[in-house]
């Protein structure tokens, strides 16, 4: 899978018109189909922690197409215009084809996240060319092909990967390269910079290991980037290294955390994850805020082919919550915070696993007020005057 944590910062959503919606129920814009529970990989750092299958589904943990089509055409009134296929491994759905055949025909904008080991020339021509496929995020951990591996768990996986990788890129797709950073590849960052550009991606994303799943445990060893560490690589990726390279360098964090001058150059990226627009769809088929929902029950919201999509879209009592605290008041550093209206305190799931509300200061955030490093000037009360 692409993605080292549950926030991917995706903006500029395709919009369709919504019908019969309350007014206090944003409109659903994006589905996240986790298609399979199962990965061909075996990742250290796993957020999601998919199993293990050695390249092949395991049954009952793909989402059945006829379950996802019910849910396409019930969620289209309510706005339904984009869908991005993760896992696990997207590609190891026995019907992948089929699915993103099904949802190019119903006019929805994809987006993928894949490790990239099961594309072969064949498939990456048939995504560019006759699908709606509009963006690609592939995990690549190092330059080395030796410590990709070890980290990814397979052997031969960043061959694969840099097979597929060159198959897109051939058939026309430039995708993003996605670097989980832990200790162990933090000096590898130019060397994994300068492959993206030989290999024509067309920018590359830095997602330090989080706590969750499988990287708790990296944490817990040291392996995992802690708030002085995680502070600096966002410094050196958003300054010298975009001042060095032509390739476009990404890494996620709350905009009270950035300089001024990371704001003019990066506008509002990354500033939230738009989680009152998008509903989750495990491998299982059950609705939840993402793929955090594997791990978290409580987070889900019930199960395709059994509840109804609208009424749990509508209804639930954690959406119902949620949508109501991200209103404001704000808690905590949110609520003096200049930034607010528009980070919406960053990424939910994380901020649940930390301390289990959703809407609540992102941990790093949290860890600058705890440390006495919030900016000042951040803050409504000091620009105000008041402070």
């Amino acid at each position: 899978m692409g993605a080292a944590g549950p926030c991917d910062g995706q903006t500029d959503l395709p919009t369709m018109p919504v019908v019969d919606m309350p007014p206090d129920v944003p409109a659903l814009r994006t589905f996240y189909l986790y298609l399979s529970a199962g990965c061909n990989l075996h990742c250290q750092h796993c957020w999601i922690t998919p199993t293990f299958v050695h390249g092949k589904p395991v049954p009952g943990d793909c989402l059945e197409l006829r379950l996802l089509q019910a849910a396409v055409e019930e969620a289209r009134p309510l706005g339904l215009s984009a869908a991005k296929l993760t896992g696990g491994e997207p590609l190891l759905h026995p019907d992948f084809r089929r699915v993103v055949d099904y949802l190019t025909a119903q006019e929805l904008e994809l987006s993928m996240e894949t490790n990239a080991t099961l594309i072969d020339r064949e498939l990456a021509v048939h995504l560019v060319k006759h699908t709606t496929l509009k963006r690609v995020a592939v995990s690549l951990d190092s330059p080395v092909e030796q410590d990709h591996d070890r980290f990814r768990g397979k052997p031969g996986a960043f061959r694969e990967a840099v097979r597929g990788i060159e198959h897109l890129v051939a058939a026309g797709m430039h995708p993003q390269i996605i670097m989980s950073v832990y200790r162990g590849n933090l000096k590898q960052i130019d060397g994994l910079i300068e492959l993206a550009m030989k290999l024509g991606a067309s920018s590359v994303k830095f997602n330090p290991i989080t706590k969750s799943g499988r990287g708790a445990e990296m944490h817990r060893q040291g392996q995992g980037l802690d708030f002085d560490a995680h502070i600096a690589l966002i410094r050196h990726i958003r300054g010298p290294l975009q001042d060095r390279y032509p390739i476009y360098l990404s890494a996620m964090v709350p905009p009270a955390m950035s300089t001024v001058k990371e704001l003019l150059r990066y506008g509002g990226e990354g500033a939230g994850c738009h989680v009152r627009h998008i509903l989750g769809i495990l491998g299982t088929g059950e609705m939840a805020l993402c793929g955090i929902g594997r791990s978290i029950p409580e987070l889900c919201f019930g199960r395709l082919g059994q509840d109804s999509l609208r009424e749990a879209w509508m209804t639930h009592p954690v959406l119902v919550q949620m949508r109501k605290d991200m209103k404001g008041p704000f808690p905590g550093v949110c609520g003096d915070c200049l930034h607010v209206g528009r980070c919406l305190t960053h990424c939910l799931a994380q901020n649940y696993e930390a301390n289990g509300k959703l809407v609540s200061p992102s941990p790093l955030c949290a860890e600058a007020v705890r440390r006495g490093v919030f900016p000042d000037t951040r803050r409504i009360s000091w620009s105000s005057g008041e402070w």
